[in-house]
């Protein structure tokens, strides 16, 4: 009779323990403060309960500030007017970031069908502030691509990033 007690006790701990970021399938939302921006995809956010999260933004890909951004990721001709356009729009990327969520509340979506966490470790989440995706919000203003990733949203991100590319917007003028 004990054991089974202890077996009973062991399985809820750890049916409770799926719960936490790196749990079960099932979409999960957390409600947090954004501690610091690294760049236009990934920001620091510390939970309710005051664990601090890397956050990875779901679906899209920014052109990076602190290393050099492969040309051809973006299919931007890898020219030097080609090179300082992405990084500008990097930049402009994390300059909105920063702007829009930087110490500011914000709800983090776990997509149920796309992986927890990333390179890095980073949790993978839409980012959601004064109940705007960011994540598609970048994409449809030029900031970002879409990641080659599975992820439920992705028809819409994907209508998102046609929008910007027919608009010439952002990264899309860099293709020039």
């Amino acid at each position: 009779m004990r054991r089974a007690l202890v077996g009973l006790c062991v399985c809820c701990l750890l049916a409770g323990c799926l719960g936490a970021l790196g749990g079960d399938a099932g979409q999960m939302t957390y409600n947090g403060t954004v501690t610091s921006v690294a760049d236009g995809d990934t920001i620091d956010v510390r939970l309710e309960d005051g664990a601090v999260e890397t956050v990875r933004l779901l679906g899209i890909d920014t052109p990076e500030v602190h290393v050099a951004t492969s040309p051809e990721e973006f299919g931007v001709p890898n020219t030097t007017a080609g090179r300082a356009c992405l990084r500008a729009v990097g930049e402009n990327a994390s300059a909105v970031v920063r702007a829009r969520v930087d110490g500011r509340r914000v709800r983090l979506e776990i997509d149920p069908t796309a992986d927890r966490r990333g390179d890095y470790g980073r949790l993978l989440a839409y980012v959601f502030v004064d109940d705007e995706n960011l994540n598609r919000g970048l994409v449809a203003e030029g900031y970002a691509r879409v990641y080659e990733t599975t992820f439920e949203r992705r028809d819409r991100f994907e209508a998102a990033a046609a929008d910007a590319r027919a608009a010439d917007a952002g990264v899309w003028r860099c293709r020039r």
